[in-house]
């Protein structure tokens, strides 16, 4: 008796251990479980950074001046750019610190070379102090260029003296040159509309020709001279003026040159001119943003600025009119203001240059206007010629029928490449080259892909709908454009999203079948301004930048019905 009522009884330290055990298991299935998400959202964070990447980089790149292209080392965003407010001074960001041991065991002996010579940095120069600092990185990395390898395994005493040779003056006064930023003017050269071309600054010094107004004054300089300025006891701006002479009537000035090497100082340039007793401004203002020698090109805003040409060029348009201004008849009046720059002002002009330089190469809003066209009516021909042909497919009964279906559904298995000398031909002889019709009157005779999409999508619609409409009076149009068409919404904007990414993105076609650059879309205008540009990667990312921003917005807008339209979910019965 005992031992059965001990066996009935349940043993606590037994419930104990199964207790624990069962909280083990499910701390294990729990941290398990946590595993498995942390695994799989790290995946899929992963992927999405590492598909991600070139876009990142699409974008810093569009924001990256022409120097910081081609550095020794590849970065996704742009260097960060410094107003100064004291010209010329010398850029201690140029050259940056090595981080390396080789680097610090001969810093030591590059600055012994460098003291070893004598300098000579002008007075007037900002920050001529630290020159050694700020040069010894510059002469380490011509060093590492251009020193053999072995020469590096040498012994310190020996390594030394043979950076005591290769450090020269030359060397030195070179690297002190490529970080010294000056704003230089030079020439200015006026064109008549009869080519008639002439130098106003020949023999004539810089100093005698501009007057300044503002914290500024002119170095000595004949053919160029740099200006000076300090910003920083008198922020604010400064402005030089001149009156030329022209050797032609100042209505015949066509434009007007201006050579000016900017200081990387970032500083707002405005222009003005003044002839004829009326004043004009340049449209939009310049910035100091880099340190090789350019042009300024003034020319009157005209049919030009609506052309396919390269717009190169500043247009300026009048603002007044009156007797205080410039209008003696071979007299032109130049202004050239100048406002500091702060570190937002900077970011801002920076962040547009390669986008207002790819502006003014390429018509990008013709392209634009052009390539949305095209959309348009690719879409509308789509989606009405689509989905009536499958409509035809999948709700009406008529001889053939499906003979005529797997026919179309043949013409999908043939190249595009096979049929493209045959089309082409067929479209010169309609007289449609070099013509926008090839590009869109051929999506309103359907698409085979679309209408297998929306003849599937139709045949789940319930037959009821249908019957209930045609005993209301409906006949097979009616029926179509009422019952039908809203039930496929989801599948049509499907349809709509593939079409405006083939179309936008579309380059064979506009290639094969257009020659007037007129008539370029985007797609074919990018390349176009490829070729124009002469490589420059900054502009070419700031210029896809602007084509793709369009569909990725799109996508994101519609992928609610992307998403239904492909998984083909239908009204049951």
């Amino acid at each position: 008796m005992d031992d059965r009522f001990s066996a009935m009884t349940p043993d606590p330290k037994m419930d104990r251990q199964t207790a624990g055990q069962a909280a083990a298991d499910r701390w294990t299935r729990r941290t398990l479980g946590l595993a498995r998400a942390l695994m799989i959202y790290g995946l899929l964070f992963g992927g999405a950074m590492v598909f991600s990447l070139p876009f990142i980089w699409m974008v810093g790149t569009s924001f990256k001046v022409d120097r910081e292209m081609f550095g020794e080392s590849i970065t996704l965003f742009p260097m960060r750019p410094v107003p100064s407010a004291v010209s010329p001074y010398l850029d201690d960001q140029y050259f940056a610190v090595p981080d390396s041991e080789r680097f610090d065991r001969v810093q030591a002996a590059i600055r012994s070379a460098i003291q070893r010579h004598e300098v000579q940095v002008p007075e007037y120069i900002h920050g001529r102090e630290s020159l050694v600092d700020i040069i010894l990185p510059g002469i380490y990395r011509r060093l590492v260029q251009t020193m053999p390898s072995a020469l590096w395994e040498l012994p310190d005493p020996d390594l030394w003296a043979e950076i005591q040779t290769r450090v020269t003056a030359e060397l030195i006064s070179d690297t002190a040159q490529r970080v010294t930023r000056r704003l230089t003017f030079g020439a200015i050269r006026v064109r008549s509309f009869e080519l008639q071309e002439m130098d106003l600054a020949e023999d004539r010094a810089l100093s005698d020709i501009w007057a300044i107004e503002g914290p500024a004054r002119w170095q000595d300089g004949e053919a160029v001279a740099d200006l000076v300025y300090d910003f920083r006891d008198e922020p604010g701006a400064l402005t030089l003026s001149t009156t030329l002479a022209l050797p032609f009537d100042a209505n015949r000035l066509y434009r007007m040159m201006l050579f000016i090497r900017p200081d990387d100082s970032w500083h707002r340039v405005n222009f003005a001119l003044e002839k004829n007793g009326h004043r004009y401004e340049g449209m939009r203002s310049e910035f100091l943003g880099n340190f090789q020698w350019g042009a300024v090109i003034l020319k009157q805003y005209g049919p030009d600025d609506q052309s396919t040409k390269i717009r190169n060029w500043l247009p300026y348009r009048r603002v007044a009119s009156g007797p205080e201004f410039e209008s003696r008849p071979q007299h032109v009046r130049v202004e050239i203001s100048m406002e500091q720059a702060g570190q937002r002002d900077a970011w801002w002009a920076k962040m547009q240059a390669n986008y207002r330089d790819a502006l003014d190469h390429i018509p990008f809003w013709r392209y634009t206007a052009t390539s949305l066209f095209l959309v348009i009516m690719n879409i509308v021909g789509n989606i009405i010629s689509c989905s009536l042909v499958a409509y035809a497919f999948a709700r009406l009964q008529w001889p053939g029928r499906n003979l005529s279906f797997g026919v179309m559904l043949a013409t999908l298995m043939i190249p595009p490449q096979v049929t493209m000398i045959p089309h082409f031909l067929i479209i010169r002889s309609l007289g449609w080259y070099n013509t926008l019709y090839p590009l869109w009157v051929i999506s309103f005779f359907g698409n085979a892909f679309n209408i297998f999409l929306l003849r599937q999508f139709m045949k789940g619609i319930p037959r009821d709908l249908e019957d209930a409409a045609k005993i209301d009076g409906c006949n097979f149009l009616q029926v179509y454009w009422y019952v039908i068409m809203p039930l496929i919404k989801p599948t049509l904007a499907c349809i709509s999203i593939f079409t405006f990414m083939m179309v936008w993105n579309d380059f064979m076609g506009p290639l094969i079948y257009l020659s007037d650059q007129r008539l370029y879309p985007l797609s074919l205008g990018l390349y176009a301004f490829n070729v124009q540009a002469g490589g420059n990667l900054g502009m070419m990312m700031a210029g896809s930048l602007m084509m793709t921003l369009p569909v990725i917005v799109i996508f994101f807008f519609a992928q609610k019905y992307f998403i239904q339209g492909v998984t083909l979910t239908g009204m049951k019965g």
